[in-house]
Protein backbone atom coordinates (compact mmCIF):
# COMPACT_ATOMS: atom_id res chain seq x y z
CA UNK A 1 0.00 0.00 0.00
CA UNK A 2 1.28 3.48 -0.59
CA UNK A 3 -0.24 7.21 -0.39
CA UNK A 4 1.95 10.73 -1.06
CA UNK A 5 2.21 12.87 2.06
CA UNK A 6 4.14 16.05 0.57
CA UNK A 7 7.06 15.33 -0.80
CA UNK A 8 7.28 11.89 0.64
CA UNK A 9 5.61 8.47 -0.44
CA UNK A 10 4.38 6.60 2.63
CA UNK A 11 4.74 2.59 1.90
CA UNK A 12 3.58 -0.14 3.92
CA UNK A 13 5.10 -3.57 3.15
CA UNK A 14 3.49 -6.97 4.17
CA UNK A 15 6.63 -8.89 5.30
CA UNK A 16 7.42 -6.05 7.99
CA UNK A 17 5.20 -6.32 11.30
CA UNK A 18 4.54 -2.87 13.05
CA UNK A 19 6.18 -0.08 10.80
CA UNK A 20 5.68 1.72 7.29
CA UNK A 21 8.21 2.88 5.74
CA UNK A 22 8.77 7.23 3.75
CA UNK A 23 10.75 7.69 0.70
CA UNK A 24 11.34 11.07 -0.51
CA UNK A 25 10.41 11.84 -4.05
CA UNK A 26 11.25 15.75 -3.89
CA UNK A 27 14.38 15.37 -6.04
CA UNK A 28 12.74 12.54 -8.22
CA UNK A 29 11.85 13.04 -11.89
CA UNK A 30 9.72 10.01 -12.48
CA UNK A 31 8.21 8.42 -13.64
CA UNK A 32 10.06 5.34 -11.85
CA UNK A 33 11.19 5.73 -8.04
CA UNK A 34 13.15 3.24 -6.16
CA UNK A 35 11.68 1.87 -2.76
CA UNK A 36 15.32 1.43 -1.72
CA UNK A 37 17.26 4.29 -2.15
CA UNK A 38 19.03 6.85 -0.03
CA UNK A 39 16.83 8.19 2.80
CA UNK A 40 13.73 5.56 2.79
CA UNK A 41 13.49 5.85 6.52
CA UNK A 42 11.39 2.69 8.29
CA UNK A 43 8.83 4.46 10.97
CA UNK A 44 7.99 1.94 13.82
CA UNK A 45 4.04 2.03 15.25
CA UNK A 46 4.84 1.74 19.07
CA UNK A 47 1.80 1.13 20.09
CA UNK A 48 1.15 -2.06 17.42
CA UNK A 49 4.62 -3.09 17.13
CA UNK A 50 3.50 -7.26 16.40
CA UNK A 51 0.29 -6.28 13.80
CA UNK A 52 1.41 -8.46 10.91
CA UNK A 53 0.94 -8.01 7.26
CA UNK A 54 0.41 -4.30 6.55
CA UNK A 55 -1.14 -4.31 3.31
CA UNK A 56 -3.09 -1.03 3.14
CA UNK A 57 -2.65 2.85 4.58
CA UNK A 58 -4.67 5.99 4.05
CA UNK A 59 -5.52 8.83 5.89
CA UNK A 60 -8.58 9.55 7.95
CA UNK A 61 -10.45 12.66 7.86
CA UNK A 62 -9.02 13.70 11.15
CA UNK A 63 -5.78 13.56 9.36
CA UNK A 64 -4.35 10.11 10.97
CA UNK A 65 -2.81 7.72 9.52
CA UNK A 66 -4.63 4.43 9.03
CA UNK A 67 -3.38 1.16 8.35
CA UNK A 68 -4.95 -1.93 6.73
CA UNK A 69 -3.93 -5.50 8.47
CA UNK A 70 -5.09 -8.38 6.38
CA UNK A 71 -4.43 -11.25 9.09
CA UNK A 72 -6.04 -9.52 11.74
CA UNK A 73 -8.80 -8.08 9.35
CA UNK A 74 -7.84 -4.40 11.27
CA UNK A 75 -7.79 -1.34 10.58
CA UNK A 76 -4.69 0.40 13.07
CA UNK A 77 -3.70 3.75 13.89
CA UNK A 78 -0.31 5.07 15.24
CA UNK A 79 -1.92 4.75 18.62
CA UNK A 80 -3.64 1.46 18.24
CA UNK A 81 -6.69 -0.60 17.07
CA UNK A 82 -9.06 1.48 15.55
CA UNK A 83 -11.55 -1.20 14.24
CA UNK A 84 -12.34 -4.66 13.37
CA UNK A 85 -13.76 -6.13 10.27
CA UNK A 86 -16.07 -8.63 10.45
CA UNK A 87 -14.74 -12.49 10.30
CA UNK A 88 -16.32 -12.88 7.10
CA UNK A 89 -13.86 -10.78 5.97
CA UNK A 90 -10.95 -13.22 7.70
CA UNK A 91 -8.23 -14.10 5.21
CA UNK A 92 -8.61 -17.43 3.59
CA UNK A 93 -5.56 -19.47 1.87
CA UNK A 94 -3.45 -16.42 1.46
CA UNK A 95 -6.38 -14.18 -0.04
CA UNK A 96 -8.13 -11.26 2.34
CA UNK A 97 -8.04 -7.70 3.44
CA UNK A 98 -5.93 -5.87 1.14
CA UNK A 99 -6.80 -2.12 0.02
CA UNK A 100 -8.01 0.67 1.93
CA UNK A 101 -9.62 4.09 0.87
CA UNK A 102 -11.15 6.86 2.91
CA UNK A 103 -13.63 10.02 1.84
CA UNK A 104 -13.83 12.47 4.09
CA UNK A 105 -17.48 13.47 4.70
CA UNK A 106 -18.86 16.76 6.54
CA UNK A 107 -18.68 16.76 10.38
CA UNK A 108 -15.37 14.70 10.09
CA UNK A 109 -16.27 11.47 9.07
CA UNK A 110 -14.52 9.26 7.54
CA UNK A 111 -16.05 6.92 4.33
CA UNK A 112 -13.69 3.49 4.19
CA UNK A 113 -13.48 1.29 1.41
CA UNK A 114 -11.66 -1.87 1.92
CA UNK A 115 -11.57 -4.43 -1.22
CA UNK A 116 -11.26 -8.15 -0.37
CA UNK A 117 -8.89 -8.82 -3.17
CA UNK A 118 -10.54 -12.45 -4.41
CA UNK A 119 -8.75 -14.11 -7.10
CA UNK A 120 -7.40 -17.68 -7.04
CA UNK A 121 -6.98 -19.16 -3.58
CA UNK A 122 -3.65 -19.89 -2.88
CA UNK A 123 -3.82 -23.76 -3.38
CA UNK A 124 -1.10 -24.69 -0.74
CA UNK A 125 -2.95 -23.34 1.70
CA UNK A 126 -6.47 -24.27 0.89
CA UNK A 127 -7.66 -26.91 3.64
CA UNK A 128 -7.42 -30.24 2.73
CA UNK A 129 -10.97 -31.01 2.61
CA UNK A 130 -11.52 -28.03 0.40
CA UNK A 131 -8.91 -28.79 -2.47
CA UNK A 132 -10.96 -31.11 -4.51
CA UNK A 133 -14.32 -28.50 -4.81
CA UNK A 134 -12.59 -25.10 -4.71
CA UNK A 135 -8.63 -24.74 -4.47
CA UNK A 136 -9.01 -24.18 -7.77
CA UNK A 137 -11.86 -21.71 -8.20
CA UNK A 138 -11.29 -17.91 -8.59
CA UNK A 139 -13.48 -16.02 -6.43
CA UNK A 140 -14.69 -12.48 -7.32
CA UNK A 141 -13.09 -9.22 -5.23
CA UNK A 142 -15.68 -7.58 -2.54
CA UNK A 143 -15.72 -3.93 -1.49
CA UNK A 144 -17.08 -2.92 1.89
CA UNK A 145 -17.76 0.31 2.47
CA UNK A 146 -18.64 2.11 6.39
CA UNK A 147 -18.84 5.64 7.92
CA UNK A 148 -16.50 6.02 11.02
CA UNK A 149 -16.77 9.13 13.23
CA UNK A 150 -13.51 11.43 13.95
CA UNK A 151 -11.60 9.55 17.42
CA UNK A 152 -13.71 6.57 17.25
CA UNK A 153 -11.20 3.89 18.85
CA UNK A 154 -11.73 0.04 19.08
CA UNK A 155 -14.95 -0.73 17.46
CA UNK A 156 -16.11 -3.65 15.27
CA UNK A 157 -17.07 -3.31 11.74
CA UNK A 158 -20.07 -5.53 11.04
CA UNK A 159 -21.45 -6.69 7.66
CA UNK A 160 -24.80 -5.69 8.66
CA UNK A 161 -23.86 -2.43 9.40
CA UNK A 162 -21.76 -1.92 5.83
CA UNK A 163 -23.10 1.20 3.94
CA UNK A 164 -21.84 -1.00 1.46
CA UNK A 165 -21.24 -4.55 0.39
CA UNK A 166 -20.81 -5.44 -3.45
CA UNK A 167 -18.94 -8.15 -5.42
CA UNK A 168 -16.97 -6.67 -8.48
CA UNK A 169 -17.80 -8.05 -11.70
CA UNK A 170 -14.20 -8.17 -12.97
CA UNK A 171 -13.36 -9.21 -16.53
CA UNK A 172 -12.69 -12.93 -16.77
CA UNK A 173 -10.46 -13.80 -19.54
CA UNK A 174 -10.61 -16.87 -21.97
CA UNK A 175 -10.07 -20.29 -21.05
CA UNK A 176 -10.55 -22.61 -18.24
CA UNK A 177 -9.60 -22.36 -14.40
CA UNK A 178 -6.88 -23.09 -12.84
CA UNK A 179 -4.61 -22.60 -16.03
CA UNK A 180 -6.57 -19.73 -17.62
CA UNK A 181 -5.93 -16.06 -16.06
CA UNK A 182 -8.66 -14.69 -13.44
CA UNK A 183 -8.26 -11.55 -11.61
CA UNK A 184 -7.77 -10.35 -8.43
CA UNK A 185 -8.27 -6.62 -6.89
CA UNK A 186 -4.96 -5.30 -4.61
CA UNK A 187 -5.76 -2.15 -4.22
CA UNK A 188 -8.54 0.84 -5.14
CA UNK A 189 -9.32 4.54 -4.55
CA UNK A 190 -12.19 6.77 -4.59
CA UNK A 191 -12.73 8.74 -7.67
CA UNK A 192 -16.02 10.75 -9.02
CA UNK A 193 -18.14 9.67 -12.02
CA UNK A 194 -17.47 11.60 -14.75
CA UNK A 195 -20.91 12.11 -16.03
CA UNK A 196 -22.44 12.96 -12.35
CA UNK A 197 -23.02 15.53 -9.79
CA UNK A 198 -19.63 16.50 -7.26
CA UNK A 199 -21.06 13.96 -4.90
CA UNK A 200 -21.83 10.52 -7.60
CA UNK A 201 -18.81 9.05 -6.22
CA UNK A 202 -17.36 5.49 -7.67
CA UNK A 203 -14.22 3.29 -7.34
CA UNK A 204 -11.05 2.77 -9.84
CA UNK A 205 -9.78 -0.36 -9.06
CA UNK A 206 -6.26 -2.36 -9.61
CA UNK A 207 -7.01 -5.29 -10.79
CA UNK A 208 -4.20 -8.46 -11.72
CA UNK A 209 -4.34 -11.75 -12.89
CA UNK A 210 -2.67 -14.60 -12.83
CA UNK A 211 -3.35 -18.52 -13.41
CA UNK A 212 -3.52 -21.19 -10.51
CA UNK A 213 -0.12 -22.88 -10.99
CA UNK A 214 3.34 -23.54 -9.26
CA UNK A 215 4.86 -20.27 -11.21
CA UNK A 216 1.84 -18.23 -11.71
CA UNK A 217 2.40 -15.63 -14.18
CA UNK A 218 0.91 -11.98 -13.69
CA UNK A 219 -0.64 -11.63 -16.67
CA UNK A 220 -2.94 -8.91 -17.39
CA UNK A 221 -2.06 -5.20 -15.15
CA UNK A 222 -5.69 -3.04 -15.69
CA UNK A 223 -7.50 -0.57 -14.04
CA UNK A 224 -11.05 -0.52 -13.79
CA UNK A 225 -14.39 1.91 -12.83
CA UNK A 226 -16.99 0.05 -11.18
CA UNK A 227 -20.19 1.99 -10.21
CA UNK A 228 -21.73 1.00 -6.56
CA UNK A 229 -23.20 -1.81 -7.91
CA UNK A 230 -19.88 -3.44 -8.93
CA UNK A 231 -20.81 -3.08 -12.71
CA UNK A 232 -17.49 -2.00 -14.81
CA UNK A 233 -17.91 1.42 -15.80
CA UNK A 234 -16.10 1.64 -19.53
CA UNK A 235 -13.42 0.10 -20.87
CA UNK A 236 -10.23 -1.03 -18.52
CA UNK A 237 -7.13 0.89 -18.96
CA UNK A 238 -4.20 -1.47 -20.16
CA UNK A 239 -1.25 -0.34 -17.49
CA UNK A 240 1.33 -2.38 -19.91
CA UNK A 241 1.02 0.67 -21.94
CA UNK A 242 2.69 2.62 -19.47
CA UNK A 243 4.76 1.02 -17.40
CA UNK A 244 8.12 0.10 -18.86
CA UNK A 245 9.08 -3.03 -19.73
CA UNK A 246 11.49 -4.77 -16.69
CA UNK A 247 8.63 -4.09 -15.04
CA UNK A 248 5.42 -4.42 -17.00
CA UNK A 249 4.70 -8.03 -15.22
CA UNK A 250 5.77 -7.36 -12.24
CA UNK A 251 3.31 -7.81 -9.07
CA UNK A 252 1.46 -4.72 -8.67
CA UNK A 253 -0.11 -4.00 -5.01
CA UNK A 254 -0.38 -0.79 -4.21
CA UNK A 255 -2.58 2.30 -5.30
CA UNK A 256 -3.57 5.89 -4.63
CA UNK A 257 -3.69 9.47 -5.99
CA UNK A 258 -0.13 11.15 -6.48
CA UNK A 259 -2.19 13.93 -7.78
CA UNK A 260 -5.85 14.03 -7.04
CA UNK A 261 -7.87 13.54 -10.08
CA UNK A 262 -4.61 13.78 -12.56
CA UNK A 263 -2.11 11.18 -11.78
CA UNK A 264 -1.73 7.85 -9.91
CA UNK A 265 1.35 6.29 -7.63
CA UNK A 266 1.54 2.42 -8.00
CA UNK A 267 4.05 -0.08 -6.01
CA UNK A 268 4.53 -3.59 -6.78
CA UNK A 269 6.30 -6.40 -5.15
CA UNK A 270 9.83 -6.65 -4.83
CA UNK A 271 12.01 -10.12 -5.05
CA UNK A 272 15.54 -11.51 -5.27
CA UNK A 273 15.55 -9.93 -8.99
CA UNK A 274 13.19 -7.17 -9.25
CA UNK A 275 13.73 -4.40 -6.13
CA UNK A 276 10.27 -2.47 -5.44
CA UNK A 277 9.72 0.89 -7.22
CA UNK A 278 6.91 3.10 -7.25
CA UNK A 279 5.48 4.42 -10.69
CA UNK A 280 3.32 7.69 -10.73
CA UNK A 281 1.06 6.85 -14.13
CA UNK A 282 -0.39 10.32 -15.44
CA UNK A 283 -4.13 9.28 -16.24
CA UNK A 284 -5.79 9.91 -19.65
CA UNK A 285 -7.87 13.27 -20.07
CA UNK A 286 -10.95 10.66 -19.74
CA UNK A 287 -9.81 9.47 -16.92
CA UNK A 288 -9.31 12.38 -15.11
CA UNK A 289 -11.88 14.42 -12.88
CA UNK A 290 -11.53 17.88 -11.12
CA UNK A 291 -10.20 18.05 -7.58
CA UNK A 292 -11.82 20.63 -5.88
CA UNK A 293 -11.31 19.17 -2.08
CA UNK A 294 -9.75 15.81 -3.25
CA UNK A 295 -10.91 12.55 -2.55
Amino acid sequence: GVIRQADRLLVVDDSVSGAYFTVPIAREKGPMISLQGIGVRRIPLPACPLVPDLEGVDRLADGKLVFLSERLRSLVGEDGLIAEYDSLLGEYANRGLEGVAVRPLPGGVSRIAVVWEGGYPEYASVPWSLRGTAGRQAMRPLVVVHDLNSGVRGVELKMRDAKLAVELEVPKPAGEEPEAQRFRAPDLVWTRSRNGSADDWIFLVLIVSQDSVESPRYLYHWLQRFDLKGKPIGEPLDLAQFLPKEISHANWEGLSWFEPGKSLVLVHEGNRRLPAHAFILNLPEDWQYTAETGP
